[in-house]
C-alpha cells in the first residue's frame, strides 16, 4: 500500500506528535508499505528522510506557515494519512485530492491563559479558538474519510470531535518498548522514594501542584524527593515555588536528559506523576514510558489520559486537587509491595496494548477498510 503520512513538524523537531508520527512511519514501514512522509524544513539544515516543504514559524513551536502545498495536488498514494493540529497539511489535502483521507486528531486547541511572562486576555484568546474551530478543524474533518482518536472519552467531551463521532476511530498512541527494554539491559538502578514528572515545564501540565503536594508527602514520607525532568518558560517560576516552600534539598530539577538518562530516571522512580489538567493533555505518553520500566503512574482525571490507567496500575486524582495528588501519592510511595504489583501491571498493560506493531496493524485494518 502507498502511503503519505503529512505533519507540519517531524523529529528532529521535539515534540509529542513528531515522536508519534515517527514511531507510526517506522511501524507501517515493518509492514511492507510504500510510505513517505511530508513535513516542513523546520528545523532548517536538519536532515530527514522526508518531503520538506519550506516554512516560516508565525508562533513560535505551534503555527508554522508552510509554502507550496498546492502541489500537494501532483501527489499520488492509495491513503492520505494527514496529522492535527496544526492543521494546514489536512487542509491542502482536502482541496488537493480524493483520495481516502485519514486525519489523527491529536488534541483540542486551548489557549492558555499566559505564556511565559505574557498574560493572554480571556477573550483573545476564545476569539483565536472560535476562528480556528470554523475556518480549520470543522472543515478539514467534514472532508475527511476517518478521524483516528488516542481516546473515547476525549472525542466525547471535544467541543469540535463530538460532531463526528461516526467517524472516529479509537487507535491510542504508542511506545517502542524494545527501546526502553535495550537500555534498561545495560543499567543497574535501585528503586528509590522518588516522586517522578517528565515533561515540558510549562503551565497546562500543572507542576505547580505537584509541588505543592509535596510537603503533606514528606510529612509521611520523609525520605522521599521530587525530580522534574524537562525544561521549559515556566523553570524560574517553579524553581521560586521550590524555594518558597522550603523544599531545595527535597526537588531536583534535571532539565532536558538524553534517553539513557530518561530510562534510569523512570527505574528509580517509586512514582510517576501526570498533573496536567487541560485538554492539550489528551494522552499522556510518558505515562506508557513508566510503565514500560514497571514505575506505578499517578495522572489528573481528565478525559482520554483516564482511559491509561486502571485501578491495578495506578491512581487518578482531581485535577488540580493538591490534597488529593498528595494522598496518592503517599498510598503508592509508602508501600512497596504495591509498587511492585502497580508497576509489573502498567507493564503488561503496554505489552497488550501499545507496542507501535500493535497500534501499526489497528491503523493498516482502518486504511484496509477505506
Amino acid at each position: 500500500m502507498k502511503i503519505i503520512q503529512a505533519s507540519c513538524y517531524y523529529p528532529p523537531h521535539i515534540g509529542g506528535v513528531e515522536n508519534h508520527v515517527m514511531e507510526l512511519t517506522k511501524a507501517l514501514l515493518r509492514k511492507d508499505n510504500d510510505l513517505q512522509v511530508l513535513t516542513s524544513d523546520i528545523p532548517k539544515n536538519e536532515y530527514n528522510d522526508c518531503i520538506k516543504f519550506k516554512a516560516k514559524e508565525i508562533f513560535p513551536h505551534y503555527v508554522p506557515f508552510i509554502f507550496g502545498l498546492s502541489k500537494i495536488k501532483f501527489m499520488d498514494a492509495d491513503i492520505f494519512h494527514s496529522h492535527c493540529p496544526p492543521p494546514f497539511f489536512s487542509k491542502a489535502i482536502c482541496k488537493a485530492n480524493k483520495k481516502p483521507h485519514v486525519i489523527t486528531y491529536h488534541f483540542d486547541v486551548k489557549i492558555p491563559k499566559r505564556a511565559g511572562n505574557i498574560r493572554i486576555p480571556t477573550l483573545l484568546g476564545e476569539y483565536v479558538e472560535k476562528y480556528y474551530a470554523q475556518h480549520y478543524a470543522l472543515k478539514v474533518l467534514e472532508c475527511c474519510d476517518a478521524i483516528i482518536v488516542t481516546g473515547k472519552s476525549y472525542a466525547e467531551t471535544s467541543p469540535i470531535l463530538y460532531k463526528f463521532l461516526s467517524k472516529c476511530h479509537v487507535i491510542p498512541n504508542g511506545i517502542d518498548i524494545s527501546k526502553f527494554d535495550a537500555t534498561i539491559r545495560t543499567l543497574n538502578v535501585r528503586r528509590a522514594k522518588i516522586v517522578l514528572f517528565v515533561g515540558r515545564l510549562v503551565l497546562p501540565k500543572g507542576i505547580d501542584y505537584l509541588i505543592r503536594a509535596m510537603p503533606a508527602v514528606l510529612k509521611e514520607v520523609p525520605e522521599a524527593k521530587l525530580v522534574i525532568v524537562g525544561e521549559g518558560e515556566e523553570q524560574k517560576k517553579l524553581a521560586n515555588l521550590v524555594k518558597n516552600l522550603a523544599l531545595e534539598n527535597k526537588v531536583e530539577f534535571r532539565g532536558y536528559v538524553k534517553f539513557e538518562e530518561l530510562a534510569k530516571s523512570y527505574l528509580e522512580a517509586s512514582v510517576f506523576v501526570l498533573p496536567s489538567f487541560t485538554r492539550l493533555e489528551n494522552f499522556g505518553i510518558v505515562l506508557l514510558e513508566a510503565m514500560a520500566c514497571r514505575t506505578p503512574v499517578i495522572a489528573s482525571d481528565i478525559p482520554g489520559v483516564r482511559e491509561n490507567i486502571t485501578k491495578d496500575n495506578g491512581l487518578l486524582f482531581p485535577p488540580r486537587d493538591v490534597d488529593r495528588l498528595a494522598d496518592s501519592i503517599i498510598t503508592i510511595i509508602s508501600d512497596d509491595e504495591k509498587i511492585k504489583r502497580m508497576g509489573e501491571a502498567g507493564r503488561k498493560l503496554v505489552e497488550e496494548k501499545y507496542d507501535w506493531n500493535v497500534i501499526a496493524e489497528q491503523v493498516s485494518k482502518l486504511y484496509g477498510g477505506l
